[in-house]
């Protein structure tokens, strides 16, 4: 029945509407947690295999969304711009080996 909505607007009010229990993250939020797994938040940091930054880019990678130079070298901001590129091209397909850490921090 589509009372309620036509009876609150004739007594002048709104409805608010939110996202459904099962809504998808949105890819900031994902990010972030990724981040936080893949380099504590250390946008300079690099690992043991010479991937670099928040997002732990190979250089390859960071090259074929844009980049250039080294990830870890890049602003907190490019490495952003960046990352959320490599998130709409692949989703989280690219941080699949860190997901036991980020996965429950964004349901």
């Amino acid at each position: 029945m589509i009372a309620v909505p036509a009876v609150v607007a004739a007594i002048g009010g709104s409805v608010a509407m939110s996202q459904p229990a099962n809504a998808e993250p949105s890819s900031d939020r994902v990010l972030s947690a990724i981040a936080q797994c893949e380099s504590g938040g250390n946008p300079g940091v690099v690992n043991e295999i010479g991937a670099g930054g928040l997002f732990q880019f190979l250089p390859p990678t960071w090259r074929g969304v844009g980049g250039s130079g080294l990830p870890q070298q890049a602003s907190p901001e490019e490495q952003w711009k960046r990352a959320r590129i490599l998130y709409s091209q692949q989703g989280t397909g690219p941080w699949y080996a860190s997901k036991h850490c980020w996965s429950g921090k964004v349901g």
